[in-house]
């Protein structure tokens, strides 16, 4: 009988250890991250952009905004992010939301949104190296058309609704002329007798080439891209109005960014021209030359022609 007690007693002896050993290992280890340093808190910065093609977009934007964002650790940045919206009216709610923090865009963009209160003014930007551009209507020399009053009862070809030089200034400027501008469906289709009929090109080497082949008495665009696609053809063609000069880009701020924040970003912004690198990265974001200030007082004449959009009257 001593030998099974003793085994009895072995085993309970062993199991007492077992729990004792596991205890004080419960007790030793730590917790997971009692001893961790805590992960960095920061801000992601977000950049939008508006555009059909938001993959395409992105591949733009977001190396630049991943340079900016590696360099503004000290305002709390930790990282940048990029968000494409579909239309300029989703974008502003994305900016009241919180959502997006900075938008990058043409006056026909920005200024919209300023309008609309989701954003502030805070940098022009010179795309494609240039800090303002202007919109031109013309129409073929032969035709006769040298003033804006001859395009009554005939059509023109804007761009698209979104595009600034291709719509917002030439739409806006004849309409502050007091002419009449409403859409009409097909090149063919005669407008009213009283009102200048316009049609979508979808770009700007469709609108000059409707022009030049008489499908259309006239046809908006920059100067800029007037030369790019008309090339030899341009002598064929004639200047029958211009819109006032508009900053090439804008780059605006949600309207309730933190103001150290924008400030940084601000002064990032407008010193990477400044450095080799910084250079680079600014002609690879579309050509860019440089940002520089973007007030109120400078948007101003832009804003004052969109009272021109919509039903045309201020």
């Amino acid at each position: 009988m001593t030998r099974p007690a003793t085994a009895l007693a072995a085993a309970a002896l062993t199991t007492l250890l077992a729990a004792c050993g596991t205890a004080t290992a419960d007790t030793q280890q730590p917790a997971a991250d009692a001893s961790a340093p805590a992960e960095p808190e920061g801000t992601t910065l977000v950049i939008g952009s508006v555009s059909d093609d938001p993959e395409e977009e992105a591949e733009v934007f977001q190396p630049f905004i991943d340079h900016v964002a590696d360099r503004l650790g000290d305002a709390g940045v930790s990282g940048g992010d990029v968000v494409v919206a579909e239309s300029v009216e989703e974008m502003a709610e994305l900016l009241r939301t919180g959502a997006v923090d900075i938008y990058v865009d043409n006056m026909n963009g920005v200024t919209q949104v300023v309008q609309d209160g989701a954003a502030t003014p805070l940098l022009r930007r010179w795309k494609d190296g240039a800090p303002t551009y202007h919109s031109v209507v013309v129409a073929r020399r032969d035709s006769g058309i040298t003033t804006p009053e001859q395009l009554v009862g005939r059509t023109v070809a804007f761009e698209e609704e979104t595009s600034t030089d291709g719509y917002f200034l030439p739409v806006s400027t004849l309409r502050q002329l007091g002419l009449t501008v409403s859409q009409v469906a097909e090149p063919t289709t005669a407008p009213a007798a009283d009102e200048i009929g316009f049609v979508f090109s979808g770009d700007d080497e469709n609108t000059v080439f409707l022009v030049l082949d008489g499908r259309v008495d006239a046809g908006a665009l920059s100067e800029e891209d007037l030369a790019e696609n008309a090339g030899s053809r341009a002598d064929e063609l004639v200047t029958v109005a211009r819109s006032i000069d508009v900053p090439r880009h804008g780059v605006v701020a949600r309207a309730d960014l933190d103001p150290a924040l924008a400030r940084a970003v601000t002064t990032l912004f407008t010193g990477l021209h400044e450095t080799a690198e910084g250079r680079e990265v600014l002609e690879e974001f579309d050509d860019t030359a440089r940002f520089d200030a973007l007030t109120a007082a400078d948007l101003a004449p832009v804003l004052d022609l969109r009272r021109f959009l919509g039903d045309g009257t201020p």
